[in-house]
């Protein structure tokens, strides 16, 4: 990856970010933005990364769009997820998925913590807990760091 295409990457990822963090929103703009980004600054080297991009994408729309069906993340995030997808082969899911799966559970923790602070009564705390919302474009940027900062000047 390119510094330019690192830099337009996670600019982008950010940005979904912070708004995920101040409206509980991500921007259709944004995940259609960074799939354009990926093949025009981070072009498939032939037929077969192609295709191995593709199946990135469908496999992590896949699992995506289960989790959003039963209500688990929002569509954004499974909009999101799936443009972080169109720049990685097949090869570089592993790296994306457990970067995305540790930054979800620490920012899993952290809002619990936070969520239980900020809960007056023990029997309060139930009911704030089970109505916390979680800004999960904050780990899926971490996630596309990690994976990109490993791919930076390669390929």
């Amino acid at each position: 990856m390119s510094p330019y295409a690192f830099l337009v990457f996670n600019t982008v990822l950010l940005v979904a970010a912070a708004s995920d963090l101040r409206r509980y929103r991500i921007p259709n703009v944004l995940p259609a933005l960074l799939a354009i980004a990926s093949l025009l600054l981070a072009p498939p080297h032939g037929v077969d990364e192609a295709l191995s991009r593709a199946g990135s994408v469908a496999l992590v729309g896949g699992i995506a769009g289960a989790l959003w069906l039963r209500g688990l993340i929002g569509g954004g995030d499974l909009k999101l997820m799936a443009a972080c997808a169109a720049w990685m082969p097949l090869g570089g899911l592993p790296v994306f998925a457990v970067a995305l799966g540790l930054a979800s559970g620490l920012q899993g923790l952290a809002t619990l913590a936070v969520a239980l602070a900020r809960a007056p009564p023990p029997s309060a705390a139930r009911s704030r807990v089970a109505r916390t919302r979680v800004a999960y474009a904050v780990s899926i940027a971490a996630g596309g760091l990690v994976w990109s900062l490993l791919r930076l000047n390669t390929a």
